[in-house]
C-alpha cells in the first residue's frame, strides 16, 4: 500500500526541515546510556542531570538524501515525504508491491520523484544499467498511482548522483527512459540559486526539467507594439512578473547548463536581489525594459494586429501570443529586476516593461549581453574569457579562432570530471577556492607561448605550423585534449602529495601550471626532432614516447629544494611565469641530458654560469685604480698618515694591518697602509678638512679631461660600495 500518511505539508513540513538541514542525527537519551552511545560513534552535545543530548554525523547516503530533500523544500515545494520510509504501490492487482522513494516533492504543477546514489570517493567504474532498467519498468506505474491523488500534474523521475561519473552509455539510457540525471554540479547550482532566490528558484528548475512543456492555465495574450530595428523584428510590451517568471529561463554560466551552450549570465547576487526586493516592496519601480529572446523553436509568434493603427507608422499595435511553455523566454538583461518580484505581493498587480526579440541564436544573445554590460557593471575577466569561446570560435579572423580554441581547451580541462584539473580551473564566474585557483588566462597564455597551435598573420596567412594543429578547431582539440589530460594525470599521480595541497603548495597553482605546459612544449619539440617529424599524428602513441621524460620531470618536481619550491610559489609580477618555467627547465636539464634545446643552453650560458670571479676581478681593478689616485697624491706629501687623516682612521688602519697579519701570516712591517684601505676609508679621507680642495680635486677627471665634483666622487664611492656588498 502507498504510505500516503508519510506525505506532509505546512507546519509539519517546516518542523521536519530543521532535522533534514542538519548534517547530524540527534537523540535525547538517559544519562546511563551515554557510554553505550559513545562506543557507537555518538558525541555529547549537552549533558543534563538525568539526560543527555547526543549527535552523530549522518551516514553518507542519508546525508545526500537529506541534502536533496532540503533543496526542494527551499524551493517552496508544498508537499514532501517526512521519512525515508515513503513507499508507492506500483501494482493494481497487488497493492503490497511497493517501491521506496528517497524524496518526493509536489507543488501546484508538478510531482518529482528522486532516487539518490552517493559514493564516498569519486567513482567512474560503476554502471547503472540494472537500476535504470528497473526504474523504467515501474516509473509509469508509480506515476499512475500518484495521479489518483494528484491529478492534472506533470511527473518526472530524477536520478541524483554524488561522486559518480556517469558514462556515456548510461547517459543515453537515461535519455531513452526519460529519467533526469542530477549530477552533483546540478545539485550545487540549484542549492546556490535557491539560497539567492528562495522559492523563486523553482521556476528555473521547472524550466530545466520541463523545457517546451505546456503550462496549464497560463494567460499568454499581451498587448504589444511590433517594431523593427537593426534588421530584427522586436516586440515591446508590459507584463505581470508572475507570468514572465513561469516561462523565463536564465542561461547562467555554470556546469549545469553546459548542454545549453553558449551560456552567458552571471549568477544572481543575493545582496543585489535583496536590495531590489526591498525597493519594490517600498513602492519603487524600474522604468527600463527587460531584454529577452522568445524561443519559438523556429515557429514564430502569433501577433494579432489591431484594427486601429497609425497611418504611415512602421510600428504596429496589437496582441502578442507568448508561448505557453516552460523555458521559452531567455532573459538577456534584467534577471535581478524580474526575480526581485518573486514572492512579492506586486508580482501579479504590477507590470514590468519588456523588449523582446524572437528566436535570437545563442551567439547573438551573448553579443547583446556583452554590449549591454560593456558600460554597466563590468563583466569579469573570467566570464569574458569564457564568453569569448562562443563569440570567437567561428570568427573570420584565424587569430581569434585560435584564442577561442585555447580558452575552450582550458575550460574543458577544468570542467571534465575525468580531467585531473577538474574543478581546479576558475571558469565563468566561479569563485576561487583552495583547489580552484588556476585561471584560464594563465593556461591560455601558456598555450599562446607554445608551439602546439598554428600561428597566423593578421591577414590569415599561416606564419608557423603548430605541432598539434589541424584543419579545424574541433580536429585540433580532439587531438590535443586527451594528450594534455594524460600529461596532467601522470603529474597528479606521480606528485600526488604536492598536487593535493592546492594553493597551499607550489604545484597546482598558476605559475607552475604555466611552467608545466611550457615544459610539455619543450619535451614535445625534442621528441619530434628526434623522430624527424614536424607534427604529432597520433597523440596517444606520441605520449607513450615521451612518458619516460615526463616521469623524469615528475621526479625532478619531487626533488626540488624547499627554496626552489618557495621561489616558484612566491614569484610575483609579469616575469613570475617564465621564472617558474626556467627553474623547472634547469632542474630537469640537470637530471636528463636529452632535455635540451638551443634556447635553454643559451639561457644557461648567459644567466646560470658563475661569473662572480670574473666580475670581482674587474671590480677590484676599478676600486684599486680609484684608491691609487689618492695614494700617489698623498705619498708625494710626506707624513700624510699623521697630517691628512683623523686619529680614529689611523687606529682603524693599524687594526686592519694587525688582522691581515694574523690571518695571512705576514709580518706587520711588510704590510702597507694602502693594502688595507677600503672604499669607506676613501670616503673619510676625502671629507677630512681641505683634502679635496688642496690635494684631490685635481686628480679626479673623466676621459675628456672634465673634473669631477666632490659630490660626484662621494656618490661614486657609495655606488661602488653597494656593488662590492
Amino acid at each position: 500500500m502507498t504510505k500516503w500518511d508519510d506525505l506532509i505539508e505546512n507546519e509539519e513540513l517546516k518542523k521536519i526541515s530543521k532535522y533534514k538541514k542538519s548534517g547530524y542525527e540527534k537523540r535525547y537519551i538517559e544519562k546511563n546510556q551515554i557510554s553505550e552511545y559513545i562506543e557507537k560513534g555518538w558525541e555529547i552535545v549537552k549533558e543534563n542531570k538525568n539526560t543527555a543530548s547526543m549527535q552523530k554525523k549522518k551516514r553518507i547516503g542519508d546525508a545526500f538524501e537529506d541534502e536533496i530533500w532540503t533543496l526542494f523544500y527551499n524551493m517552496g515545494f508544498k508537499i514532501m515525504n517526512k521519512s525515508r520510509n515513503f513507499e508507492i504501490s506500483y501494482s493494481d492487482s497487488n497493492p503490497n508491491l511497493t517501491k521506496q522513494i528517497d524524496v518526493i516533492a509536489i507543488d501546484d504543477e508538478v510531482v518529482i520523484l528522486v532516487e539518490c546514489k552517493e559514493s564516498e570517493k569519486m567513482n567512474s567504474s560503476t554502471t547503472w544499467k540494472k537500476e535504470l532498467e528497473s526504474i523504467n519498468g515501474y516509473k509509469s506505474k508509480l506515476f499512475n498511482e500518484l495521479k489518483k491523488r494528484f491529478p492534472n500534474k506533470k511527473y518526472i523521475y530524477i536520478f541524483a548522483t554524488k561522486n559518480y561519473i556517469i558514462g556515456q552509455v548510461d547517459r543515453e539510457r537515461m535519455d531513452d527512459f526519460k529519467i533526469v540525471n542530477f549530477e552533483y554540479d546540478t545539485v550545487l547550482y540549484f542549492s546556490q540559486l535557491s539560497a539567492h532566490l528562495g522559492s523563486s528558484a523553482r521556476f528555473q528548475l521547472l524550466a530545466s526539467l520541463f523545457p517546451n512543456t505546456k503550462i496549464n492555465g497560463l494567460d499568454n495574450k499581451i498587448p504589444a507594439i511590433q517594431g523593427k530595428m537593426g534588421g530584427l523584428t522586436y516586440y515591446s510590451f508590459s507584463i505581470e512578473p508572475e507570468k514572465l517568471l513561469k516561462i523565463a529561463y536564465v542561461l547562467h554560466r555554470n556546469n549545469t547548463n553546459r548542454d545549453n551552450m553558449p551560456t552567458y549570465q552571471r549568477i544572481i547576487k543575493k545582496d543585489r536581489l535583496k536590495s531590489v526586493r526591498e525597493y519594490i516592496s517600498s513602492g519603487g519601480y524600474f522604468p527600463n525594459s527587460l531584454i529577452i529572446s522568445i524561443d519559438t523553436r523556429g515557429k514564430g509568434v502569433k501577433f494579432d494586429s489591431s484594427s486601429l493603427q497609425v497611418e504611415g507608422a512602421i510600428s504596429k499595435i496589437g496582441v502578442l501570443h507568448l508561448p505557453k511553455v516552460y523555458k521559452s523566454a531567455y532573459i538577456i538583461d534584467g534577471q535581478h529586476r524580474l526575480y526581485g518580484y518573486s514572492d512579492s505581493k506586486f508580482a501579479s498587480s504590477n507590470t514590468i516593461p519588456v523588449f523582446a526579440f524572437i528566436d535570437l541564436d545563442k551567439k547573438s544573445q551573448v553579443k547583446m549581453f556583452m554590449d549591454i554590460n560593456e558600460n554597466q557593471k563590468a563583466v569579469s575577466k573570467g566570464l569574458r574569457n569564457t564568453l569569448n569561446i562562443d563569440m570567437l570560435w567561428d570568427s573570420s579572423k584565424y587569430l581569434e579562432r585560435n584564442n577561442a580554441l585555447m580558452l575552450d581547451i582550458g575550460q574543458k580541462l577544468g570542467e571534465d570530471k575525468k580531467s585531473p584539473l577538474y574543478d581546479r580551473i576558475v571558469t565563468g564566474e566561479n569563485t576561487n577556492t583552495k583547489y580552484r585557483c588556476i585561471t584560464l588566462e594563465y593556461i591560455k597564455e601558456a598555450f599562446s607561448k607554445s608551439d602546439f597551435f598554428n600561428e597566423y598573420k593578421a591577414n590569415n596567412d599561416l606564419k608557423k605550423q603548430g605541432t598539434f594543429a589541424r584543419r579545424t578547431n574541433e580536429e585540433t582539440e580532439y587531438l590535443i585534449l586527451p594528450f594534455l589530460k594524460n600529461y596532467f594525470t601522470l603529474i597528479s599521480t606521480e606528485c600526488e602529495e604536492e598536487w593535493n595541497k592546492g594553493n597551499e603548495g607550489f604545484l597546482a597553482i598558476n605559475n607552475t601550471i604555466y611552467a608545466l605546459i611550457k615544459i610539455l612544449n619543450d619535451i614535445t619539440n625534442i621528441q619530434l626532432k628526434k623522430d624527424n617529424q614536424i607534427i604529432v599524428n597520433d597523440s596517444k602513441v606520441f605520449f607513450e614516447s615521451i612518458r619516460p621524460m615526463v616521469k623524469k620531470m615528475c621526479l625532478t618536481i619531487n626533488d626540488l629544494s624547499e627554496k626552489e619550491k618557495m621561489d616558484i610559489k612566491n614569484a610575483k609580477g609579469g616575469a613570475a611565469k617564465n621564472f617558474s618555467w626556467r627553474i623547472l627547465q634547469i632542474a630537469l636539464r640537470s637530471k636528463e641530458p636529452e632535455f635540451t634545446n638551443d634556447d635553454l643552453e643559451l639561457y644557461i650560458k648567459e644567466y646560470c654560469n658563475d661569473y662572480r670571479t670574473i666580475i670581482m676581478n674587474v671590480f677590484d681593478e676599478v676600486k684599486f685604480s680609484f684608491i691609487d689616485r689618492v695614494r700617489i697624491t698623498f705619498e708625494q706629501y710626506g707624513d700624510w698618515y699623521n697630517d691628512l687623516i683623523t686619529s680614529d682612521l689611523r687606529k682603524e688602519l693599524y687594526l686592519a694591518i694587525a688582522e691581515k697579519s694574523f690571518n695571512e701570516g705576514i709580518e706587520q712591517n711588510n704590510i702597507s697602509f694602502w693594502e688595507v684601505v677600503t672604499l669607506k676609508t676613501m670616503e673619510k679621507i676625502i671629507v677630512y678638512r681641505k683634502n679635496w680642495s688642496d690635494y684631490l680635486q685635481v686628480v679626479f677627471e673623466n676621459k675628456n679631461g672634465k673634473k669631477y665634483t666632490k659630490t660626484k666622487v662621494l656618490s661614486d664611492i657609495k655606488m661602488l660600495t653597494t656593488i662590492e656588498n
